[in-house]
């Protein structure tokens, strides 16, 4: 992979394991240029194999002309968004600033291989039931689907390969702030109701208040 960096992150907010942004937050926006337009389908992406960063499966319904647009050898860009929430100024005393907004983001750039074969397909979708499934005290499999319901359905799907080339994530976090300002920045963020500035909280522990 290359390391020339694509997506904007000033030195402090660069992701130290962006792969991991992505295995937290695996619903992507999956971006193709046209023609007719730059397409974008909201799609489940997943590492093809554990442990390993360098391709990623998923699938979308055939009917959607994004499938139909699909080429090989293709350029594309999944979009991770993990959590965000807005930071207010008032929450700054020890360094008094702007708002800003604090987030999490990853993202992938790659080539694309179309999946038509049904035996591939089906193996992506077991692939995504067992992640998903995977904290799951009785994880569901695709073989306690209806009887012949997926194979119903194969036909419905296109699916695809994503030949990584970058991955690169952005974790911001009011790091460049005293830590006492990051403290309360936490503790208004917990008295929010709303669980993107609560998940923001806990990225920001998670990070340690002394970074």
């Amino acid at each position: 992979m290359t390391t020339q960096r694509l997506l904007f992150a000033p030195a402090a907010y660069v992701a130290a394991d962006p792969a991991a942004i992505v295995r937290r937050y695996p619903f992507a926006q999956f971006i193709t240029p046209g023609p007719p337009d730059v397409l974008v389908t909201a799609i489940p992406l997943f590492f093809e194999n554990e442990g390993d960063s360098t391709t990623m499966v998923g699938h979308m319904a055939r009917r959607n002309p994004h499938a139909n647009a699909l080429q090989p050898g293709q350029r594309a860009l999944a979009i991770f968004a993990g959590p965000h929430a807005y930071i207010s100024s008032r929450w700054y005393e020890d360094r008094p600033t702007v708002p800003t907004w604090d987030y999490v983001v990853a993202h992938v750039r790659g080539t694309i291989e179309p999946i038509d074969d049904e035996a591939a397909q089906r193996a992506i979708l077991q692939l995504t039931a067992r992640v998903m499934e995977s904290d799951s005290p009785a994880p569901w499999t695709l073989e306690q689907a209806p009887p012949g319901r997926v194979t119903e359905l194969m036909p419905k799907i296109r699916s695809l390969r994503l030949r990584v080339e970058r991955i690169e994530g952005v974790t911001k976090l009011s790091q460049t702030h005293p830590p006492a300002d990051r403290v309360r920045v936490m503790g208004h963020l917990l008295e929010r109701n709303d669980e993107g500035s609560h998940e923001i909280a806990r990225w920001i522990a998670a990070l340690g208040i002394e970074k």
